[in-house]
């Protein structure tokens, strides 16, 4: 029976990529820390960056020399160590990966970073298991994303505190990075000001926003649908905003306490 739900899983997510960031590491409970790859001789620390049914992709600290030398290893056999650690369990669940070194190069734009690719002899029925669990909750937060748009928390010290909100938030575009003052979040959109100082901005405008929250910081994409200059110049607007699956979870959590 085990078997045949492991075979399900592989078919169900067997393209489905799992793009490691605090959500993943925090729902899965991966201690990062404990990623070893064993290959010869070798035990080299690094950590997960890309999952799938079919391979993982790990990241270390390696040199233009360390990746030179470690291509030899390329098609070779190698071991995964990895550790989970759920919030009900006395002991991390530890899981061995067979695999095969398919690919070792530098990581673009990041100097001193390799990436390894390892396809999986097979994938382990555990990690299977954790993978399809945490792929099924994005789906399920997909959906909340449609029942929670418009449901709007306004920002003040108490509302902050329960969300766990530090009141920082950041606005990019490809021109400017300014501070913004969050008074309304939705799943779907937020309400914010912005300075005196601050250039004008337009319906239609995309940007990237990022929160900070005491158990996340993440960046996700908007665009300004309303903005109006107030007589002291600050810029109120308007954003929707692409689905988070962090802000999701911690809108879902605050909804349910709040009752």
């Amino acid at each position: 029976m085990e078997k045949m739900e492991t075979l399900s899983n592989e078919a169900q997510f067997a393209d489905t990529p799992l793009y490691f960031n605090s959500f993943a590491y925090e729902n899965l409970g991966m201690l990062k820390t404990q990623t070893v790859l064993k290959v010869d001789s070798y035990a080299l620390i690094c950590v997960p960056y890309q999952f799938s049914m079919k391979r993982g992709i790990l990241a270390g600290a390696f040199s233009k020399e360390e990746i030179e030398y470690f291509q030899k290893y390329r098609n070779s056999l190698a071991g995964l160590a990895l550790a989970f650690q759920k919030p009900d369990a006395a002991e991390p669940m530890k899981i061995f990966c067979r695999c095969q070194i398919t690919g070792i190069a530098p990581m673009k734009g990041r100097e001193g970073v390799g990436l390894i690719v390892c396809d999986w002899k097979p994938i382990p029925p555990d990690l299977a298991d954790l993978l399809a669990g945490h792929f099924r909750l994005l789906e399920q937060l997909k959906l909340e994303y449609r029942d929670l748009a418009d449901k709007t928390v306004p920002i003040t010290p108490v509302s902050a505190k329960r969300l766990g909100f530090n009141n920082y938030a950041i606005l990019k575009t490809s021109t400017t990075q300014q501070k913004l003052a969050v008074f309304s979040l939705a799943a779907n959109r937020m309400d914010f000001l912005l300075s005196p100082q601050s250039p004008d901005f337009h319906a239609g405008d995309k940007l990237s926003i990022t929160l900070f929250f005491q158990r996340y910081r993440f960046a996700l994409p908007g665009m300004i649908d309303k903005v109006e200059r107030l007589p002291t110049g600050v810029q109120r607007c308007r954003a929707s905003l692409g689905f988070s699956p962090e802000l999701m979870q911690l809108l879902e959590e605050y909804f349910k306490a709040k009752g």
